[in-house]
């Protein structure tokens, strides 16, 4: 099997000869399959299930030709158009690597990067361009944040960033429960501490997503301690459960 054969599959799927479900679909129907794809590689790769993380890198290629059939079928590119957009703007901003050869320091390629990046745009603009509403809220966040840093709209180290969070926390706790304002300076919490997170160079979104999954896993084995009715025991009792959970791995 080979690409042109991944192709020809698509195309076929999509002919007056193919799958009635897949010639109904288009871009933005095909946008939470988009991004249940991508979540299931990130599993994935967190699992360290390399066999598991081929399968799903397939699933996502699958989403790109799927993407790219249907805009050569409305005229308005092709895949050929996509792979030759890419591999020019990775030339192009490579020249360290495919122009000039030189010495370069991973801070010294990531401004040359930016600078490259920022030269292709054709009107002035914000750095708060191009990143997109739809992203995840936390890691939406953190790319906005990292933006505003990248102008020199930052502080120098993490100090003031954690002072900033507890002076958050401190008006949120000043706000009524329930209000719009409360939701406000939860947000504002949020924020900070995401701009805490790229100061200290983690990322919040991966960081919150193993948070997520540390806690499913100690309630399974809550639930598993309580005989399967975690409703019939006393908060203490559970407390008790989730303690020995954390012990276990």
């Amino acid at each position: 099997m080979n690409f042109s054969k991944l192709l020809s599959i698509m195309q076929k799927l999509r002919s007056s000869e193919g799958c009635p479900w897949d010639r109904e679909q288009s871009f933005n129907s095909l946008l939470p399959y988009l991004i249940e794809e991508s979540y299931e590689y990130i599993d994935a790769v967190q699992s360290g299930d390399a066999k598991h993380m081929a399968e799903e890198l397939g699933d996502l290629l699958l989403q790109v030709v799927f993407h790219a059939q249907i805009a050569k079928e409305e005229g308005k590119f092709t895949i050929e158009d996509v792979i030759n957009e890419i591999c020019e703007k990775m030339i192009r901003r490579h020249p360290h690597v495919f122009g000039d050869p030189q010495q370069s320091t991973t801070q010294s390629v990531l401004q040359k990067w930016e600078e490259i990046k920022n030269s292709e745009k054709k009107e002035s603009c914000s750095a708060m361009d191009k990143v997109p509403r739809s992203m995840v809220a936390l890691s939406r966040a953190q790319e906005l944040s990292r933006r505003a840093a990248r102008v020199g709209f930052d502080w120098s180290d993490s100090k003031p960033v954690l002072e900033k969070v507890k002076e958050e926390i401190g008006e949120f706790e000043s706000a009524p429960n329930g209000s719009p304002e409360a939701e406000e300076e939860f947000g504002d919490i949020l924020f900070a501490l995401v701009n805490l997170a790229r100061h200290k160079g983690i990322n919040a979104e991966v960081a919150l997503t193993k948070a997520n999954t540390k806690f499913e896993t100690r309630f399974r084995q809550v639930e598993k301690m309580a005989g399967g009715k975690p409703q019939n025991f006393t908060l203490e009792q559970l407390d008790e459960f989730w303690n020995k959970a954390k012990l276990l791995r």
